[in-house]
């Protein structure tokens, strides 16, 4: 597919799907290639505000947390340890925000982004929009949509008359719209559009997706190892209960998109969904007794379960390239699964999920 356009918006809710993580390789990439001029990121005033709110929630939530973890920590307060007694460092939550606040300020700054304002938006149009149930009113109008409205005009009367561009969104009003403008070309993720951008290079890029083709089991097995590699816990109200084992029964089928090319690497960004089957071992209360003076029940011995589920994983893959004899051929891969340093959460409840 050519690059029809490199104009790109980018909504709110991909950055929050990223996990307003500015520095992962999809928006790095991004920032690099508009920071040369190559793409040119539009947005409005009204995304920079939905996000800049996306992360001071974000930032409060995580410091709940923190302090939910020291409440039943408490043990490992006084450790001389320097990694635990960093987990009970005080922390400033308006520094901590105003720190995060400034990594987005630093994304739009350094991507050269165009943040437009509302100033040429035509409220008229969009009263009318909004009554006439027009995208993204639709449904039954939805009142909520009117910021989406705002941003879609706005890029509307940015554009010149010749001009178009890429809406990145999975929201069903937004592709609406687009579908209604043949100007705005709708794209489900970024890493769709800077595939299209990387793919300008055809022989390296048709090489690149014939590789993966070529080793997508070799792929899928470091895959697989990645992820039972990686701790587990079980985050269910059976108290004291352990992963035992946690075993990858499939890794399905994918799609990778080129997300940075040049003369010597290359990196693929996909989401892959992943079936498991998850062992677990803890109190056995079901054949417990219950203190009424102590109100708890005692446990004599242990017991398993098994249950099968499945995650959905971002992964990156890294290939470092040369040209020999003429020929591109790959000299080194990287795999890399995200979102596993913290460890993959199940639920295995001791009579099972359906009774909760």
């Amino acid at each position: 597919m050519p690059l029809q356009t490199r104009n790109v918006f980018v909504d709110t809710e991909f950055f929050v799907k990223a996990g307003l993580e500015f520095s992962s390789r999809t928006l790095q990439s991004f920032e690099n290639i508009c920071g040369k001029g190559d793409l040119n990121h539009i947005t409005t005033s009204i995304v920079e505000r939905e996000v800049k709110g996306k992360i001071r929630d974000s930032i409060q939530e995580s410091i709940k947390s923190v302090a939910g973890f020291r409440r039943k920590a408490k043990i490992l307060a006084n450790s001389n340890r320097p990694e635990i007694q960093a987990l009970f460092v005080e922390l400033n939550q308006e520094e901590i925000i105003e720190h995060a606040l400034e990594l987005f300020d630093d994304f739009l700054a350094d991507a050269n982004s165009t943040i437009l304002d509302l100033s040429q938006v035509p409220a008229d149009r969009i009263i009318g929009m909004y009554f006439d149930c027009l995208p993204p009113f639709q449904d039954g109008k939805k009142k909520h949509e009117f910021p989406d409205a705002f941003t879609l005009l706005a890029l509307e009367c940015h554009l010149q008359p010749d001009e178009s561009i890429y809406i990145v969104s999975e929201d069903t009003d937004l592709i609406e719209f687009c579908k209604t403008n043949p100007r705005f070309i709708s794209v489900d993720s970024l890493n769709k559009v800077l595939d299209i951008y990387n793919s300008h290079d055809e022989e390296r890029a048709n090489y690149i997706k014939q590789y993966i083709v070529d080793n997508v089991d070799a792929i899928k097995s470091e895959i697989q190892e990645s992820i039972e590699d990686a701790d587990a816990y079980n985050l269910s109200s059976w108290e004291d209960a352990d992963v035992d084992e946690l075993t990858v029964n499939d890794v399905h089928d994918f799609e990778s998109s080129i997300i940075q090319i040049d003369d010597e690497s290359c990196v693929l960004s996909f989401n892959v969904e992943v079936d498991y089957t998850v062992s677990v071992t803890g109190p056995d209360y079901n054949n417990g007794i219950y203190d009424k003076e102590d109100g708890r029940t005692y446990t004599f011995r242990s017991t398993s379960r098994e249950e099968t589920d499945s995650i959905n994983v971002s992964v990156e893959i890294e290939l470092s390239l040369e040209i020999v004899d003429n020929q591109f051929v790959v000299q080194e891969r990287y795999v890399n699964v995200g979102g596993l340093t913290g460890g993959i959460e199940v639920c295995v409840e001791e009579n099972g999920c359906d009774d909760y």
